[in-house]
């Protein structure tokens, strides 16, 4: 991002980098993503989504599946998390749209990105590396990741500033979260600190499991560890903007939903505790 100092000066300053993570998939990872990317748009910042997950769920829900499936072009995400050398080129896989731009997943990636990059030097710097070469383009950086514990997650923790950890609420999914925090405290040991920005208890159904899994995670997180947790309770227009319009529910059309202000709210405490942090 581009930013005036009190003297009247320009400076450049990186984007702020947030890891949507969790390694039990079918959390809702990335229509959280999208939805938070809108949130941010709406308070007017520059947003880039970026797809790391090898299966492409985002390219192919924004509508770019020919990004995705396209084996034939020269240059995709894969070329440069392989050749650092080429980090540079980023700019020109970028797509532009209306509410936000995107970073693309390509087919490519399948079977071949992660172990590929095992043994490499500084094999879990390489998102790093590209994000680093998009310079002030972008206010905050959303990375939606695979559902694994791998190089690749490595890669989006190490790049990042940053994680919001989407989790249901549900025993198998509040008891993974350990294991994220273990790999979220080996990043941390070798590349520095790594901020939970919160858990967003997600797609939250009106039942007494439900509700002792919120009690639990609000518990242990929120007034045990000062970690904010979100409750996202399943609302068929949140589905609904993503399924018929290819956007959040912060630009669909007729649509809206309660849980905007949720949704809200975990955008503001993105820019409060990153955007605004990288402007100071």
């Amino acid at each position: 991002m581009i930013q005036t100092t009190e003297t009247g000066e320009t400076i450049e300053t990186p984007p702020a980098i947030v890891a949507m993570l969790n390694q039990k998939g079918g959390v809702g990872k990335t229509t959280l993503t999208i939805h938070v990317a809108g949130a941010l748009a709406e308070r007017e910042l520059d947003v880039l989504v970026v797809d790391l997950a090898p299966e492409g769920a985002l390219t192919s829900i924004l509508g770019y599946d020919e990004a995705y499936s396209d084996l034939d072009r020269e240059l995709s995400l894969h070329e440069l998390l392989l050749d650092p050398s080429r980090a540079g080129d980023v700019a020109d896989l970028v797509l532009e749209g209306e509410e936000f731009d995107l970073l693309p997943a390509n087919e490519r990636m399948v079977d071949r990105t992660g172990g590929e990059l095992n043994g490499e030097p500084r094999a879990r710097e390489r998102l790093k590396m590209v994000l680093d070469k998009l310079g002030a383009g972008y206010d905050v950086v959303l990375v939606d990741n695979m559902p694994s514990i791998n190089v690749l997650t490595d890669n989006a923790l190490v790049a990042s500033d940053g994680v919001l950890i989407p989790a249901y609420a549900e025993a198998l999914s509040v008891q993974g979260l350990d294991r994220l925090q273990k790999q979220i405290d080996g990043v941390r040991e070798y590349f520095g600190a790594v901020r939970i920005l919160g858990i967003v208890a997600n797609r939250v159904e009106h039942n007494k499991q439900a509700d002792a899994m919120l009690e639990q995670l609000h518990t242990e997180f929120e007034d045990g560890l000062g970690i904010p947790v979100f409750d996202v309770y399943k609302r068929v227009d949140l589905q609904r903007a993503i399924a018929a319009q290819e956007r959040s529910i912060f630009a669909a059309e007729e649509l809206d939903s309660d849980m905007v202000e949720v949704i809200a709210e975990i955008a503001a405490t993105v820019d409060n505790e990153l955007v605004g942090e990288v402007d100071d």
